[in-house]
């Protein structure tokens, strides 16, 4: 990844979080260093990774009030949005069985991201979040009622 390349993630992240002063520090993005910075009552955790000959940085921020954030930023500059771990979910009262139906999708989604994240290590780099680790704890349970 070229200088140049590396300026590009850093100013797609910045205007991601233009809102708060958040920014990769320097020596990890040079370095491709996973890492996590304080998020307000959260926190936001990254990597760095290659896919399909393409560098990216991955990130995934979690706050305690405003929600969570997961994304991809390539090289070019070029940024998707990824799921993330959501405990709620919406559902038709008039439908029979949806609810349940419902809960059973959110908490297998919930479960594959997480599974996704952890394989990745992107939480291995900071303290996580205790409301994190709570809801976490919460879709386990849901998973082993559905079973």
């Amino acid at each position: 990844m070229t200088t140049k390349s590396l300026e590009k993630i850093q100013e797609v992240f910045i205007g991601r979080y233009g809102h708060i002063p958040l920014k990769i520090p320097d020596e990890d993005l040079v370095n491709r260093a996973k890492g996590s910075m304080p998020y307000g009552s959260g926190r936001l955790f990254y990597i760095f990774g290659e896919e399909e000959g393409r560098e990216y940085f991955e990130y995934y921020s979690h706050h305690r009030i405003g929600g969570n954030g997961h994304g991809k930023i390539y090289e070019d500059g070029e940024s998707l949005s990824l799921p993330t771990l959501e405990t709620g979910f919406a559902y038709n009262p008039n439908i029979p069985g949806d609810a349940e139906r419902k809960r059973a999708e959110n908490a297998e989604e919930y479960r594959k991201t997480l599974e996704d994240l952890n394989a990745k290590g992107m939480f291995s780099s900071g303290p996580v979040p205790g409301a994190l680790v709570i809801n976490s704890h919460i879709m386990a349970e849901e998973l082993e009622k559905g079973k």
